[in-house]
């Protein structure tokens, strides 16, 4: 790729959300477009050695100057582990000779909303697969905020699995945005915040919903000792999402999609028409 091509990218700022889990921001020299849900490739140079990732974009596409990762460290992966490379970190901070980083100058992925689809959503993601859901419910805000008589009313199921609570990256950010529908019950964009931790007996302080995304899509097996809200949110999520009145967007673990395309194709949920992903691979 032609050095005109990509857009020097400044580090901002790098906000610790867990043990190698971390939202990065980046100022850029220059105008990026793109549209929530795309994700951006960004190249990091390292004395002499350079290396390219895409990432999922959780800025809203109003700020276009800036780009927002959600970055899990991989120890094996190609570019990650320089993200946690204090050297590095310094480097990109000072916009120095031998570190740097820039942004592909065109933003890429058709994991995207459809403005003219009537129905309401429900927003799966596993771990850092929360990303482009950050970036799509920004948008929403903004647009609910800049003329809210031609906003489309929404109603938003947002399901964060993720191993420990510690690992709930934006949780006050969802948390604000759910918070509004109590105060507003006729608040056009209506935001559901489901987090859900899958390893719950790490933390005894955890008093939420237990076990991995993709369950709460699923009926109880006959037995089950779960908790009284873990049967009432997942007997809301059977009764009330079906093809005809939601869209369902899954984003992260590729094992977490597998089990809701499984789960929702067998309720009458067509891929691409009512049903749509996209897999991260460390």
């Amino acid at each position: 790729m032609s050095p005109h091509d990509k857009i020097f990218a400044q580090l901002e700022s790098r906000i610790e959300v867990s043990d190698g889990l971390a939202i990065f921001r980046f100022a850029l020299e220059r105008d990026f477009e793109f549209t929530p849900g795309q994700y951006a490739t960004l190249w990091l140079t390292h004395k002499g050695k350079t290396l390219a990732r895409p990432y999922s974009i959780a800025s809203s596409p109003s700020e276009r100057r800036r780009l927002e990762f959600y970055i899990n460290l991989v120890s094996e992966g190609r570019l990650t582990p320089s993200l946690w490379d204090p050297e590095v970190i310094q480097g990109l901070r000072r916009g120095d000779v031998e570190t740097s980083a820039a942004v592909s100058g065109k933003a890429k992925g058709r994991f995207l909303l459809n403005p003219e689809d009537p129905r309401d959503y429900v927003f799966v993601a596993s771990g850092t697969g929360l990303a482009p859901f950050v970036s799509m419910l920004r948008k929403m805000a903004e647009d609910l905020a800049a003329a809210p008589e031609r906003f489309r009313p929404r109603r938003v199921f947002m399901i964060h699995g993720v191993s420990y609570p510690t690992h709930l990256g934006y949780r006050q950010e969802m948390e604000r945005m759910a918070e509004t529908i109590c105060r507003d019950p006729l608040h056009k964009l209506a935001l559901i915040y489901l987090p859900t931790i899958s390893r719950p007996y790490i933390d005894s302080t955890w008093t939420g919903l237990k076990g991995r995304a993709e369950t709460l899509l699923e009926a109880l097996p006959a037995g089950s000792t779960a908790c009284d809200l873990e049967r009432t949110i997942r007997g809301m999520l059977i009764s009330l999402v079906r093809p005809e009145t939601h869209a369902v967007y899954v984003c992260g673990h590729p094992g977490t999609i597998d089990k809701v395309v499984t789960t929702l194709s067998a309720r009458g949920f067509r891929l691409d028409a009512d049903l749509h992903h996209e897999k991260y691979y460390p």
